[in-house]
């Protein structure tokens, strides 16, 4: 039987990391952070990274975890709290992008393949429905009149055939 993946997994996912994992990653890193190589402080104050981020992983609906799966201590490294806090939401100075802007652009990109993958399915087999678009309504250009002129600006009606000049 074949697992179906699907993109990330379901909003809320979020299993706790139990003891053993945590001081399994903790012994592996010879307590040291991985970010910046400083000794970690005591079990409570380091915080527990997953690499890659969950949300960037796939997700395992059979298994009901992702893949890798979620807690896997190969796939966890110990910092310290600032340190963690710069992998998530980036650093100015480094100019890096965090786990939160790209689990954004991921989502972002996802959502729109998904539209386009419809659409040419759409194209191919009638069955398949076309991504419901909103209706814009059609602009209309502003209309306004313009007054009318004579040859040396006067203005004039429509049966005139010449300006002022032609009087007479």
């Amino acid at each position: 039987m074949q697992t179906v993946l699907d993109l990330a997994p379901p909003p809320g996912f979020r299993k706790a990391i139990p003891v053993t994992v945590k001081l399994e990653v903790v012994i592996r890193q010879h307590s040291l952070c991985t970010k910046c190589g400083k000794r970690l402080g005591k079990l409570d104050d380091t915080q527990f990274d997953h690499v890659p981020a969950l949300q960037l992983r796939c997700w395992d609906a059979e298994a009901k975890d992702t893949t890798p799966w979620a807690n896997d201590p190969e796939f966890i490294q110990a910092k310290h709290a600032d340190c963690h806090a710069q992998k998530t939401f980036g650093s100015k100075d480094e100019l890096t992008r965090g786990d939160v802007t790209e689990i954004a652009r991921t989502k972002r990109i996802a959502k729109s393949t998904e539209e386009f993958r419809r659409k040419m399915l759409a194209k191919v087999d009638p069955d398949v429905p076309e991504p419901a678009q909103p209706k814009r309504p059609k602009k209309k250009w502003p209309s306004r009149p313009f007054p009318k002129r004579g040859k040396n600006g006067s203005p004039r009606s429509r049966g005139e055939e010449g300006g002022p000049e032609a009087e007479g």
